[in-house]
């Protein structure tokens, strides 16, 4: 046991929190967790406890404070109901790759032999989530768990690191603490010349080449080198579907969006060209429905070269001619020098590939002008989901802080993707993964990390909001300053496009009327739910007043406060301005097809 001279195993672990630069700790209060909470408390260890209304609010916390910080993100939970609950964003944060430690407290060690009440396999459930998860047995291998953690916290990939303790091992106190020191690896490296001299000679040689980027292009922060390198190539550059971040201006001519959640979709979007150059995609395979007889999701014709950073992404689904591992940012400028100096590359088919890329980007610019000035129209008219992104980004122009967004409106992506103007990759946040009920969650540690410095808007449907609003106790609480656009049509309008695409994929009609995928009765007023947390908030109806409330609620968490509004948008599916006008000026392709599967969601 403890003497008074030694530190606590609790204390331990906030030498490293310390040493991490972590500010924050979210969390549900549990009996075991309390001397670790009873620890934020000492000012000598730099870390606030942030008490949130459900484990998987914590983790989501936990892992908007991670992406906005660039520093692990801290949760603490409790046994097994706790491990359970935060299955949902443990799994968003490891299909994103952000780091999380996971802190949760387990039954007392000499009792879990026994099956105590609460305890469980607590590695087991969360394991299949994390980079690293792991159960403390001793007290004296406390700061070793400790020192590994945080290493794999802070070196690619990035992704959680769970730990169980026994709660007990909280008040004992190791033979020899370690005081927070970790290995930190600098990771940094130039693929090797080899694979960098094929790589270029491949899209040297390529008559259409195309980009897609992950979201190691924005972990990387390589905006400018995929700017030039699309430049040079004369080629379009796609996103992998549903990025948690922005991983190329949306406001360059290249641009075309993410690629589609469908197979066909992707197949139509990608069949013209010959070389397609993959640079840090993590979501290889993110569609509804696959069909081994229609080929592989990205079409076999293309010969693919790959960078990334980590190995198990590279040829991991598809054969790649050319595997290139190193540094994204450190390894673009190589390859970019190397292509623009092979015999083989043809600047002046390049030239011709640009400008016609410029001239589908300013026919797409004139869509969504023509559609911004349609809107709102005559009383009465329903709003159109996607013109709340468009009023945003009118709205925004005025502003005198940059903004950042949380996306959980999938059915309305590709316009919050492409109408609104981003400054960083960070500037956007959404999940990989898919699980909803996120964004409430990661707007707190979102807003706590960026502080005064930035305006955060959420932008979430009815249906996921519903999975989360007590976040807005912990919101109100720390008086965070996050403007909530709920757009709000009493059904889960991503599912309902779903249904239909499952409708046409096998001809199949569901047996009865969908109603279980409508949230109309009883109907949900989210300005009233906010205001049970003092939050105010307003409801719009009427198209020709959603500017107005927009400007307001800037103007409210420009002050410092929260504010919610209810957006009541039009049911069904609404045509709006095309992102991949490459896609949209293909004479075999139905628009109508198109914009179905561009508001399509997590399945």
């Amino acid at each position: 046991m403890h003497t008074s001279d030694k530190k606590l195993g609790r204390d331990i672990i906030f030498d490293y929190l310390r040493a991490a630069g972590i500010e924050y700790a979210f969390g549900v209060p549990g009996t075991h967790e309390i001397p670790l909470i009873d620890g934020t408390t000492i000012p000598e260890n730099e870390v606030s406890y942030v008490p949130c209304l459900h484990e998987n609010i914590a983790v989501g916390a936990a892992m908007g404070y991670a992406r906005m910080s660039g520093r692990p993100g801290a949760a603490i939970v409790h046994v097994t109901p706790g491990t359970a609950n935060i299955i949902d964003n443990l799994y968003n944060a490891y299909r994103s790759n952000i780091p999380v430690l996971v802190l949760c407290g387990q039954q007392h060690s000499d009792l879990l032999i026994q099956e105590p009440i609460l305890a469980s396999d607590l590695v087991r459930t969360a394991g299949q989530y994390a980079k690293w998860a792991h159960e403390v047995r001793d007290i004296d291998e406390l700061p070793l768990v400790l020192q590994r953690a945080f290493k794999e916290l802070t070196v690619p990939p990035l992704r959680p690191v769970f730990l169980s303790i026994p709660w007990n091992l909280l008040l004992e106190s190791p033979t020899a603490p370690d005081a927070g020191r970790f290995t930190r690896i600098a990771h940094s490296v130039i693929g090797d010349p080899n694979g960098v001299a094929a790589a270029a000679e491949t899209l040297a040689r390529a008559k259409r080449p195309v980009l897609l980027v992950g979201d190691g292009v924005g972990e990387a922060n390589a905006w400018p080198e995929i700017e030039r390198l699309s430049y040079l190539l004369g080629a379009a550059v796609y996103s992998e579907n549903q990025a948690s971040r922005m991983n190329y201006p949306n406001n360059l001519p290249h641009w075309q969006g993410e690629l589609m959640p469908s197979q066909e979709g992707v197949h139509k979007q990608l069949e013209d060209f010959d070389t397609l150059f993959q640079i840090g995609v993590n979501s290889q395979a993110q569609i509804l429905v696959f069909r081994w007889e229609n080929g592989p999701i990205l079409p076999a014709h293309l010969t693919q070269v790959i960078l990334h950073n980590d190995s198990w992404e590279i040829g991991k689904n598809h054969y790649a001619q050319v595997g290139v591992l190193g540094d994204i940012k450190a390894t673009l400028p190589s390859i970019i020098e190397a292509v623009a100096e092979h015999a083989a590359y043809d600047q002046g088919a390049a030239a011709a590939r640009n400008k016609a890329i410029l001239d589908m980007d300013s026919r797409r610019d004139a869509a969504f002008a023509a559609s911004a000035a349609e809107f709102p129209g005559p009383a009465g008219k329903p709003i159109p989901d996607h013109q709340v992104p468009m009023i945003v980004a009118q709205v925004q122009q005025t502003l005198a802080k940059p903004i950042t967004v949380i996306n959980e409106d999938f059915s309305v992506l590709p316009a919050i993707q492409k109408a609104i103007q981003y400054d960083h990759p960070d500037a956007y946040f959404c999940t990989s993964g898919g699980a909803l009920g996120f964004s409430l969650p990661a707007s707190i540690g979102i807003a706590l990390a960026l502080g005064r410095e930035r305006l955060v808007v959420d932008i979430v449907g009815d249906g996921s909001a519903l999975f989360h609003t007590n976040s807005w106790w912990t919101t109100r609480k720390f008086e965070l300053p996050v403007l909530y656009l709920v757009l709000n049509n009493h059904e889960y309008k991503t599912l309902m496009t779903g249904l239909k695409n499952i409708e046409k994929l096998y001809d199949w009609q569901p047996s009865h009327d969908a109603w279980y995928l409508r949230l109309g009765q009883p109907s949900q007023d989210f300005a009233r739910i906010a205001e049970t947390f003092d939050i105010d908030g307003e409801v719009v109806t009427d198209g020709r007043k959603l500017r107005e409330a927009v400007e307001r609620g800037f103007k409210i968490i420009e002050g410092g406060r929260p504010y919610v509004i209810d957006i009541r948008i039009e049911s069904g599916t609404v045509p709006a301005p095309p992102t991949d006008m490459m896609l949209v000026e293909k004479p075999d392709v139905d628009i109508e097809w198109a914009q179905q599967l561009w508001s399509m969601g997590p399945p």
